[in-house]
């Protein structure tokens, strides 16, 4: 018995050393459109996600790709139950706990207003009295407008009212095309995704609040430095190539990530 248990173990041991396994990359992120979308046959797509796609293919790496709902992705980022996530802005308790990769995208947030406001919008001062529609409730963009109207109060300023409503189908725009809301607080990207879905043409992009770079992240106490190290120097490369970001991003009203040393030490980003 004791010779047959051994002879088992050893051709389990042949078979494991001679199979063809693979070990595959795991990144997962939720619903964002139009930087991550899951397309009429399930498969979880958007430019984001053919950026890390791009990316494995110059690290030859396998990669898989799931979406979850935000809190449950950024608790199995956080915790290791993957290798990385995404799509993430910087912050500094996140930077914590998470490395940063290589910048993919410059995107920002800003304010829409209907096509009959001819006025010019420079400042907090201009949007006084406005009734801001934004998706909620208990959203990042939610609580970054709620934000803005207590800075205008404490700056003595007629703060704008808030329209928290959900807004998966474009709800919002069409609100605001129609001049029941006064503006519209979004990323502008995602705005004119939701715009093109819900067939709203009568609106204008009026006001610039903040840039913000999006990223994939991977977790500190999980990732080993050298695979980080391998995918940042990978996504430089690819993300070097000529007319890379016009192609990618250009269609989707988002803007190309500076790549400079400066940027690359901002935010601690290990690519060497």
């Amino acid at each position: 018995m004791r010779a047959l248990r051994i002879v088992i173990k050893l051709v389990v041991m042949a078979y494991l050393l001679l199979s063809p396994f693979s070990y595959a990359l795991t990144f997962s992120g939720n619903i964002f459109p139009p930087f991550v979308q899951r397309g009429d046959d399930g498969e979880v797509s958007g430019p984001f996600v053919e950026m890390l796609k791009d990316v494995c293919k110059e690290m030859q790496e396998d990669c898989e790709f799931s979406l979850f709902p935000n809190k449950r992705l950024k608790h199995m980022v956080k915790h290791g139950k993957v290798d990385g996530g995404f799509v993430y802005g910087w912050n500094e308790d996140r930077a914590s706990y998470l490395y940063y990769s290589i910048p993919f995208m410059l995107t920002e947030y800003g304010v829409f207003v209907p096509d009959s406001n001819k006025s010019t919008i420079q400042s907090l001062k201009d949007l006084q009295g406005y009734t801001v529609g934004v998706p909620g409730p208990k959203t990042n963009m939610a609580f970054t407008l709620n934000k803005i109207r207590n800075q205008m109060a404490e700056d003595k300023l007629t703060p704008i009212k808030v329209f928290e409503a959900k807004d998966e189908n474009g709800e919002l725009i069409r609100m605001l095309e129609l001049e029941r809301l006064d503006g519209y607080f979004s990323n502008k990207a995602t705005a004119f995704s939701k715009a093109k879905k819900a067939n709203a043409t009568k609106f204008r992009y009026a006001w610039q609040y903040k840039e913000i770079l999006y990223f994939a992240v991977f977790p500190k106490e999980y990732t080993n430095k050298a695979t980080l190290v391998k995918f940042n120097q990978a996504a430089l490369r690819v993300f070097s190539r000529k007319g890379y970001f016009q192609r990618k991003l250009s269609p989707w009203n988002i803007s190309a990530p500076p790549l400079t040393k400066e940027v690359l030490e901002k935010y601690n980003i290990i690519y060497e």
